[in-house]
């Protein structure tokens, strides 16, 4: 009642609505009938007295009316189904998983930091990703069970002991919230390390560690080269900026394309670029497809606007993808069939093909296996929210909706092999 008076109805959503002749007259509200009773009591406050609301409540209900103005509605945004079996079917869509219905595409936590520029977590991710020794693969499966559940991981960071204990803060930056830290990098890193190691192990969850007193053991118990010195370094660095160098293997940032700027070089009065919002950039670091489909491919994925289309434009992407793959295997003639247990011919699937032709791009010497590494490890993946796995599960998957960044990796992750077969433009 309170967001009605004051913004009004969301002009992007309708009551859905069935014509049920044989009740009476008039129509059916079947989804909006949380708004439809804010209206009712906005515009007609009567209705409130002999219910068996308290009189606190109907105290604060009547005083959202006082604000509000029944001239300011005189229309209402309806979809009027043919039965209410049809309407289901989209309030299932509408409803199914999430957010109590606020939402027709559930966010998750980091998504939610995302949009309210909130770097807490993902910076803390991305730093500990970038500089760890992890294996990629050991690395996927660690990304992926933080990015699916970040409350364990949060806790840990919100906790004092954990904040005093890698010297973390945060800081404000033009309305953007950084994560800092003042202990040495390479220690804060051993640290996390081993708490993202126990979350994915299972070890560490949010019942082990619920209270603060739990997260408190469980840092005293750490090993003493993880017990941080009586004094923190003098000047936090941003976890994005920080980078540890000490000759190890440290395999993403030897896959870095392109390093962080430092904090003391940025332009404080800029700020933060914002990420594409399509699918695909306007302009391509490989050669137009031949063919038409192809090139229609490219033009879409280039207008998709991954906040408004996510399905459509995992779709996109896995089309252009097959497009691809089997372009060359027909240019190369590659076999796209393989023989069963059964003895049966049968197509490859998808991710085979990827296999095959990245094998025969790297054995022909039309790339290098540096360059594709990362193409395989994510459009072959089984965990991978990137993967084609992934892509063919959004399409099957009742409920399943991509993230935008997931997306927009997916493709620049891709682009290796896109130049590979199609060439330099």
């Amino acid at each position: 009642m309170r967001s009605i008076a004051e913004h009004g109805l969301d002009p992007g959503d309708s009551f859905y609505i069935i014509d049920e002749a044989e009740v009476g007259e008039g129509y059916t509200v079947v989804d909006g009938n949380r708004r439809l009773a804010a209206l009712k009591v906005l515009c007609e406050p009567s209705v409130l007295q002999g219910t068996e609301l308290g009189a606190t409540v109907v105290k604060k209900l009547s005083k959202a009316v006082e604000k509000f103005d029944p001239a300011s509605l005189d229309s209402i945004s309806c979809v009027l189904f043919d039965s209410r079996a049809s309407a289901d079917e989209w309030i299932l869509r509408r409803h199914g998983r999430g957010m109590e219905g606020e939402a027709r595409i559930p966010w998750g936590t980091l998504e939610i930091q995302r949009f309210q520029k909130d770097r807490t977590i993902l910076d803390v991710i991305e730093f500990v990703g970038k500089n760890s020794a992890f294996s990629n693969e050991a690395w996927s499966g660690i990304r992926a069970e933080l990015e699916a559940k970040p409350s364990v991981l949060r806790r840990f960071l919100d906790s004092k002991k954990g904040r005093d204990w890698i010297g973390m803060s945060v800081r404000d930056e033009q309305g953007l919230k950084l994560p800092v830290f003042s202990r040495p990098p390479d220690f804060v890193l051993n640290v996390l390390s081993k708490i993202f190691e126990d979350i994915h192990a299972k070890r560490i969850d949010t019942r082990s560690h619920n209270k603060s007193s739990e997260i408190e053991a469980y840092f005293d118990s750490l090993p003493p080269e993880l017990h941080p010195s009586a004094k923190h370094g003098k000047v936090p660095v941003a976890f994005r900026d920080a980078e540890v160098r000490d000759g190890a293997d440290r395999p993403r940032q030897r896959e870095a394309v392109a390093s962080l700027v430092s904090q003391a070089d940025r332009d404080k009065t800029t700020k933060p670029k914002a990420p594409r919002p399509t699918l695909a950039p306007s302009r391509h670091k490989f050669a137009q497809p031949a063919t038409s489909k192809g090139q229609a491919l490219v033009r879409e994925a280039s207008r998709l606007r991954l906040a408004d289309t996510p399905l459509s434009a995992a779709f996109v992407l896995r089309a252009f993808l097959q497009h691809s793959l089997e372009k060359y295997m027909t240019e190369q003639g590659m076999s796209m069939w393989e023989t069963n247990s059964k003895g049966n011919s049968v197509q490859l699937q998808l991710s085979a093909k990827a296999e095959r032709v990245i094998k025969h791009l790297i054995d022909s010497n039309k790339s290098t296996g540096s360059d594709l590494r990362g193409v395989r490890r994510t459009l072959t993946s089984k965990t991978d929210p990137a993967s084609i796995q992934a892509l063919n599960d959004y399409h099957h998957d009742r409920y399943d909706v991509p993230a935008a960044d997931v997306l927009r990796n997916a493709w620049d992750t891709a682009e290796p092999l896109f130049i590979a077969i199609y060439g330099a433009p």
